[in-house]
C-alpha cells in the first residue's frame, strides 16, 4: 500500500492526459511549453512570485465554508508545508477541513483556454475511438462554469475549480471542505474581482508565525513503543519490520484464525491535503460517472456466515495464506464517521483504515487484520502525534 502518492481517481483511463494537465496546472500558473512539459520555476514573473494568495479571501469569508479557522490564513507550498513565499494559502477548520486556494500568474489565460478545450479534444478522440457512450463525460469530468465575473472557469468534480481574468488566475481547492461545486464558484465570485484589488492581508508573515511540525522519528517503527504496540493488537511475532525510508512499519501477529500483518504507512507533511483527497475522492469518480457510483453497491453489502467464510477464503488466497481481514467483519463498507484521538479518520471499503492528526496521515491495511484491534493500534498512534 503507498498512501503518499494517492489521488482522486478518474474516471477512464482515456482521460489521463486531462487528469495531467490539470496537475501541471496547479502549480503557480506555469503554462505547458510547445513540447508538453510545464515551464520551470525560473521563468515565473516577478510580479507573480510575490503575489499573496491570502489576499483573495478574508478568514471571515473561509469560515462560512470551514467553521471556525484553528490557524489564520497562511501561504503554503506545494506539499501543505508553511511557506513565506507559497503560491498557495491554506485555510484551515477543526476536523482537518482544508481550503485552499492557489494563485497563478503569467500564462494563466493560455492554459485557462487549454482547460476549456480538454474536454472537447477527449471527447472527439473517443467518438473516433468508437466510445461515443463515454464521450459526454469527459464534460462531466472537467465542465465549463459560465456567468461569472472570469474569462474563463473550469471545474474537477469533488475537488477544484480553475478561474482566470485576462492573465491572472486562481485554482480554488475545496476538496479538502465540501467538494461541492456551488461553493467553490460561490468562493470564485469574491475573489476573481480581487486579481487587481487585493486585500489587506500578509500571508507570508502569518506562515512564519506557525509553529514548527512535531519532529518525528527516522523509521516508522520507533512512532509508538513496542509495548503499546502490543497492547493494542497482541504479542507480536518478530521484530516490526521498517521501510528503508521511514515511511512504513508493519507488524505481524500470530493467531489461531493464521497470520495476521498491521501496516502502517505515514505522510508526514501535507496529510490533511491527501486524507480530503482520498475522502472525496469517490465523489469524484461518481459525479464522472454520472450518478451513484458502483462500489455504493459493496459498501452496503452484509456479510453473512457463510458470505463471510467465503471473502476470508479469497482473501486468505490473495494475502497468502493470512488470517481473514477485516472486510469479512464489517463487509465492504465505508464509513467517514469514525471517532477517536484523530482529527479525522475513516475506513474505506473494509480494506484500509486512514487517519489525520496535526496534518500527518497514518495509513493501514487491513487485509489480514482484526478491525477493532486495527482501529485501537490507530487510536495509539494517533495520541502520540
Amino acid at each position: 500500500m503507498s498512501i503518499a502518492s494517492k489521488r482522486p481517481l478518474t474516471a477512464f483511463a482515456t482521460l489521463g492526459a486531462a487528469a495531467a494537465l490539470t496537475s501541471a496546472c496547479g502549480n503557480a500558473g506555469h503554462a505547458p511549453s510547445a513540447a508538453g512539459g510545464a515551464q520551470s520555476n525560473a521563468a515565473h514573473s516577478t510580479a507573480h512570485a510575490s503575489a499573496d494568495p491570502c489576499t483573495l479571501l478574508s478568514a471571515p469569508e473561509a469560515e462560512a465554508y470551514l467553521g471556525a479557522l484553528i490557524t489564520p490564513p497562511f501561504r503554503t507550498n506545494d506539499d501543505g508545508a508553511a511557506d513565506a513565499t507559497g503560491d498557495a494559502c491554506a485555510y484551515r477548520g477543526a476536523g482537518a477541513r482544508q481550503l485552499v486556494i492557489v494563485r497563478t500568474g503569467e500564462g494563466s489565460a493560455a492554459v485557462g483556454k487549454i482547460l476549456n478545450d480538454v474536454p472537447n479534444m477527449v471527447g472527439g478522440a473517443l467518438e473516433k475511438a468508437g466510445a461515443g457512450n463515454l464521450a459526454a463525460a469527459t464534460h462531466r469530468v472537467m465542465a465549463d462554469v459560465p456567468n461569472g465575473p472570469w474569462d474563463k472557469a473550469n471545474w474537477i468534480p469533488g475537488g477544484t475549480l480553475f478561474v482566470t481574468k485576462g492573465d491572472a488566475g486562481a485554482n480554488i481547492d475545496v476538496s479538502g471542505s465540501s467538494g461541492k461545486e456551488d461553493d467553490a464558484v460561490a468562493i470564485a465570485r469574491l475573489i476573481v474581482p480581487r486579481f487587481d484589488h487585493p486585500l489587506d492581508y500578509n500571508g507570508a508573515k502569518a506562515a512564519a508565525a506557525l509553529p514548527k511540525p512535531k519532529p518525528h522519528p527516522a523509521s516508522a517503527c520507533d512512532v509508538v513503543p513496542q509495548s503499546a504496540v502490543e497492547r493494542a493488537i497482541g504479542t507480536l511475532d518478530g521484530a516490526p519490520e521498517a521501510e528503508s525510508d521511514g515511511s512504513k512499519c508493519a507488524y505481524h501477529v500470530a493467531t489461531a484464525q493464521g497470520p495476521r500483518a498491521y501496516v502502517i504507512e505515514f505522510v508526514w507533511q501535507g496529510g490533511a491535503k491527501n486524507f480530503n483527497m482520498l475522502k472525496n475522492g469517490m465523489s469524484t469518480l461518481g459525479s464522472a460517472m454520472g450518478g451513484t457510483i458502483p462500489t455504493a453497491g459493496m459498501d452496503s453489502m452484509k456479510m453473512d456466515p457463510n458470505m463471510s467464510k467465503l471473502m476470508g477464503g479469497l482473501m486468505n488466497m490473495a494475502g497468502g495464506g493470512g488470517a481473514p481481514g477485516a472486510a469479512t467483519q464489517v463487509g465492504f463498507k465505508t464509513d467517514t464517521t469514525l471517532q477517536g484521538p484523530w482529527d479525522s479518520a475513516m475506513l474505506m471499503h473494509g480494506t484500509q483504515l486512514f487517519a489525520v492528526k496535526n496534518d500527518v496521515m497514518v495509513g493501514m491495511d487491513l487485509q489480514s487484520a482484526d478491525y477493532e484491534k486495527a482501529k485501537s493500534l490507530m487510536a495509539v498512534i494517533c495520541s502520540t502525534l
